[in-house]
């Protein structure tokens, strides 16, 4: 009976030796931790050898952002239709390959484009050659983006072009932002009047071919005639042609009467004459001219 129990104990104490061998080569702990709470709950105790299997486990996961990504079976993929297929391939976001950044490397600001030249930075006033004339209508343009000043003139727009009428200044002073050119102006030159003798007069002059015929053509002449007035005043009848040249036609007698009450006491050749009067309207100039009608008979 004895030597029943001893063969027990002997196997009792392999298991063990056994048990203990094979829970020290799985690595497990033996210490006197405690592993259950005092409400009976087993305690949460993480070992380095579950944290680092579990960091594992999330390495090798794979995790993906529905909302930019569409994941489907590579079987499934290849039965689909060639077009949907291509907008599945299509909806894929493309890589973005980053460059890293050298934290040693200085950055430099973007630089700072100068400012263009404002219209008042103008160095010098650049309009071409400007023609401007005393006591008329003058007209210049303005190629800025600023007004334009003829100081004590007026003042033009930007970009456009603008009739002014000048006085008797020898000079304007033209402004632009700060920059100023001062331009002379031309004189305002005095009309001049010809006469032109087209018939023959004379004591053997009849006063009914001079009244039939042109006796003188008339041409006014100036740098500005529509600013001019003329005016013929005498015993004549004028014609313009045009050009401010103008047929003169003597009309003094309407009658045989009339031209035996002129003559009577008075000795031939008799004449008559006729005046014309010429004005500038914005220059103020005045010139007159005279000629007359020479004949002898009626």
């Amino acid at each position: 009976m004895k030597k029943n129990r001893d063969v027990k104990f002997i196997i009792y104490q392999a298991l063990y030796i056994f048990v203990i061998c094979v829970v020290t080569i799985k690595g497990a702990n033996l210490d006197l931790t405690q592993v259950i709470e005092d409400d009976g709950q087993p305690k949460v105790f993480i070992s380095p050898d579950s944290l680092e299997k579990l960091m594992e486990i999330i390495r090798k996961s794979i995790i993906v952002d529905t909302s930019m990504y569409v994941i489907i079976k590579k079987s499934d993929l290849e039965h689909m239709d060639e077009k949907i297929k291509q907008l599945v391939v299509n909806q894929q976001p493309p890589l973005v390959q980053t460059t890293p950044v050298n934290m040693n490397t200085t950055i430099e600001k973007p630089k700072e484009e100068k400012p263009k030249d404002e219209p008042t930075q103008i160095q010098d006033i650049r309009i071409g050659n400007i023609s401007l004339t005393q006591f008329t209508v003058n007209s210049l343009n303005n190629p800025y983006d600023v007004p334009m000043e003829l100081v004590g003139l007026t003042t033009i727009p930007p970009k456009s072009t603008k009739q002014f009428t000048t006085g008797g200044e020898n000079s304007v002073v033209i402004k632009v932002g700060s920059s100023t050119k001062t331009i002379e102006l031309k004189p305002n030159q005095k009309p001049k009047i010809s006469f032109q003798r087209v018939a023959s007069m004379g004591e053997d002059t009849r006063v009914t071919q001079l009244q039939s015929s042109v006796c003188y053509r008339v041409t006014i002449e100036d740098d500005f005639p529509g600013q001019l007035d003329i005016k013929f005043s005498g015993p004549c009848t004028v014609k313009e042609k045009g050009n401010y040249t103008y047929d003169v036609t003597m009309n003094g007698f309407s009658s045989k009467a009339a031209f035996d009450n002129f003559t009577d006491g008075k000795n031939s050749p008799y004449s008559l004459g006729f005046t014309v009067n010429v004005t500038d309207k914005i220059a103020g100039h005045k010139i007159s001219g005279q000629q007359s009608f020479i004949f002898g008979e009626w």
